[in-house]
């Protein structure tokens, strides 16, 4: 064949220089847009600066006052819903910590922030269908972290531009933290299936522990999860393989021994959801998933004290704001939860005999402080989702538990225990016709008795009849400020015995400690301080109080109180309040009963506490009992009793200090008159020295107008203290203005002449 031409030579060698020449700018305009892509993508890399002020959103703790976490509050997260506690690397079991970090990144302690061997031993493992992390530990924290956004990239341009971040945000991370602070900053951040993230909500999620009592089993199964949780935790058999060869790497690396390893294997492991069987080597012999839901963690998880938990979670919505909860989270809520007080008040009403659908609501308060010790928010056995709180929401009349108020006023007006009124029967006009009240068991003496023999008795007459003389805006000033609510906002002579008035439960211990603590009304205090992540106090609730009473009208009162427990009026075998008694405690308190027992109460106090129990139906509707309307004195106090006696048990006892400017005297309970025998011991002002002068004369003073109101001062006939106006000269009528009353004392038989002007 002929040699190729010249011609032919000089044109082949050409187009190999053009070839060349195009492979060469193609090459070169390839690494260009590579590069310029690269740099794009690289070019605006997150400071580790804002590693520093990043703020993880974390699941918030509500702890009792001695620090037990009682409730888990989850937060958002992206618009998802997740649970997530911060902790500390010593915080997490180093069982599990090794596992995680053999599982995870066989040389996290000896690579730069990069393990390119692992790199590509993922991707050979991930093409044979079973896949596995090619990331380290550090580029997972840079990933869920400053790549955040990116996370969920994994291919095309973004997911390029998260691997290209991810290695030089990883080894500036290595340089700039400690081997021990990435690994904390890993268990904190990453994702474990479900809703949890972070090893403390795994470790709940999978286990309901936390991850400080992980064993090495539980360690080594979490561990396994990581690379696709979700689907791993629906194959335990499969995953059961994984924990094999991992114990197996773990033995071989020196971190546990053999023995170790094959006692984890043989440890049987259940999570949550599962259902399993095992022979006596680790074997799986059976295994079936009953439930996929229980590993996600609750929105709200609550350990115990499900009322008071709602309530504080309300209170902290409204204090701190949804976002500060829910969105931010990770705080600490240090609550004024006392876990044996609340426990006895579970176990106080658990069991009980109540009137037919009754309900109920039990609170116990420090009355000084008004710090929440307590709280049962309804009946054992009512549906578990309900979040109706009884204690703090059901606003219902307080019947006769309103009448330390009632005689509360009177005696600020100037009035002492020993004051007289008629008990007999009275109409009364109203727009909706003759009001005609009644004792509640409808009899009456039909004579004038003591307002500490009427209180001790409960009875409603004399009580509406004390309003009356006082005035009704008097008391209704009063019961507002104590945290009733009135009515259409109008008092009304019903309010002397409970009517036309309402408060919660909570409300009324809070009323109630004004008896007991210098007279004063104390907001109920349900939080001590709120935390944030890293310790610092974030909120601190003010204490709130109110003046009510002078400290000696708020301790006569309380005088009265003790006397409706422990007072046997003549012709009576016992207190109403008898089974409220606690031996070797003093104990004050009074029941309270409703039109038709709607409700039930019963509030009253001892040295360090103040509690109510209400019972009732929450559709209002009268209340049986064996088929006869109850009495609170028959259901409330015994139940009272049982969560005091348990709630105090090795505190304190003794009684409430009493202030000065106040005497004790024995007088006659019915008729007041002063008595060395046979009579009561009550509280009088120390100016009330006519007792003593009256206890030695022989016939009754003549009346007298008085600038203040003393007790009956004789036997025969029977006095009573009488309210006149005295720009009239006729007894004072409920619109009387208060600086025109003044106090009269005469025979009963002779009030008449004083009802003049209609009165």
């Amino acid at each position: 064949m002929a040699s190729s031409s010249p011609a032919t030579l000089n044109f082949v060698r050409m187009a190999l220089r053009i070839l060349r020449v195009i492979f060469i700018a193609g090459f070169l305009g390839a690494v260009g847009a590579a590069g310029y892509v690269i740099y794009n993508l690289l070019h605006d890399l997150p400071s580790l600066e804002a590693l520093d002020e990043l703020r993880f959103t974390a699941t918030s703790t509500f702890y009792t006052r001695d620090g037990t976490p009682i409730a888990d509050v989850g937060t958002v997260e992206d618009g998802r819903a997740i649970a997530r506690q911060l902790v500390r690397l010593s915080d997490v079991s180093p069982a599990a910590v090794v596992a995680v970090v053999v599982s995870e990144d066989q040389r996290f302690f000896r690579h730069y922030g990069v393990d390119f061997i692992r790199l590509f031993g993922g991707l050979y493992y991930t093409l044979r269908g079973d896949v596995q992390g090619g990331s380290s530990i550090t580029t997972q924290v840079v990933k869920n972290t400053l790549l955040k956004n990116l996370a969920g990239e994994r291919s095309g341009l973004a997911g390029l531009e998260r691997k290209l971040k991810e290695f030089p945000l990883a080894i500036q991370l290595e340089r700039r933290y400690s081997k021990e602070e990435i690994l904390e900053m890993y268990f904190n951040v990453v994702p474990w299936g479900g809703n949890a993230q972070g090893i403390w909500a795994a470790s709940q999620a999978y286990f309901g522990k936390d991850p400080s009592r992980l064993s090495l089993a539980e360690g080594a199964y979490l561990a396994v999860l990581i690379p696709a949780p979700n689907t791993r935790y629906l194959d335990l058999k499969a995953t059961r393989k994984r924990m094999h060869i991992l114990l197996n790497n773990m033995v071989v690396d020196g971190w546990v021994s053999r023995s170790e390893a094959d006692a984890a294997w043989k440890q049987p492991l259940v999570p949550r959801g599962w259902e399993a069987q095992y022979d006596t080597s680790g074997n799986l012999l059976k295994a079936k998933l009953v439930d996929p839901q229980a590993r996600i963690m609750p929105d709200l998880n609550i350990r115990s004290a499900r009322y008071f938990v709602l309530e504080v979670q309300r209170y902290l919505k409204e204090k701190l704001g949804a976002d500060k909860l829910r969105a931010e989270g990770g705080l600490r809520v240090y609550t004024t939860l006392d876990l044996k007080m609340q426990a006895a008040a579970e176990r106080a009403v658990t069991g009980r005999k109540l009137p037919d659908g009754a309900q109920l609501a039990l609170v116990g308060l420090d009355p000084a402080s008004g710090e929440v010790y307590a709280m049962v928010g309804a009946r054992p056995g009512t549906d578990p989702g309900a979040e109706f709180n009884r204690a703090t929401q059901a606003w219902r009349s307080p019947g006769s538990a309103i009448k330390p108020f009632t005689y509360g006023t009177a005696l600020e007006a100037g009035w002492t225990q020993a004051s007289t009124v008629l008990d007999a029967p009275f109409e009364y006009p109203t727009p909706q016709g003759v009001w005609r009240p009644k004792n509640f068991d409808n009899t009456y003496l039909n004579r004038a008795v003591t307002i500490r023999y009427a209180f001790d008795r409960s009875l409603n007459l004399p009580a509406i009849r004390t309003l009356e003389a006082i005035g009704v805006g008097r008391l209704g000033d009063k019961l507002k400020a104590a945290g009733f609510r009135i009515t259409n906002n109008l008092p009304v002579l019903a309010n002397a015995i409970g009517g036309g008035a309402d408060i919660t439960p909570l409300g009324l211990a809070a009323a109630y400690s004004s008896f007991v603590n210098g007279g004063y009304w104390v907001e109920p205090q349900l939080v001590l301080r709120v935390e944030d992540s890293k310790g610092r106090v974030v909120y601190q609730p003010e204490p709130k109080k109110v003046l009510l009473w002078s400290p000696q009208v708020a301790y006569q009162v309380w005088d009265m109180l003790k006397g409706y427990v422990y007072d046997v009026p003549p012709g009576f075998r016992s207190s109403l309040a008898a089974d409220a008694k606690i031996p070797g405690r003093i104990v004050g308190g009074k029941t309270g009963t409703s039109q038709d027992a709607v409700d039930l109460w019963f509030a009253g106090a001892t040295r360090g506490l103040v509690a109510t129990l209400w019972v009732g139906r929450d559709d209002h509707k009268p209340q049986r009992m064996n088929g006869v309307e109850p009495s609170s004195s028959i259901v409330n106090p015994i139940i009272w009793h049982d969560f005091v006696e348990e709630a105090l048990r090795g505190r304190p006892a003794g009684d409430f200090p009493q202030p000065s400017g106040l005497i004790s005297s024995g007088m006659d309970l019915l008729t007041g008159d002063p008595t060395s025998s046979g009579g009561v011991q009550a509280l009088f002002p120390s100016s009330q020295t006519q007792r003593q002068q009256a206890a030695i004369q022989d016939t009754p003073p003549a009346p007298s107008y008085v600038a203040s109101v003393g007790p009956a001062v004789a036997s025969t006939p029977v006095y009573q203290t009488v309210a006149i106006d005295q720009q009239t000269g006729c007894l004072a009528g409920p619109d009387t203005p208060t600086d025109r009353v003044v106090w009269l004392q005469v025979a009963a038989n002779r009030v008449s002449q004083y009802a003049c002007n209609g009165n």
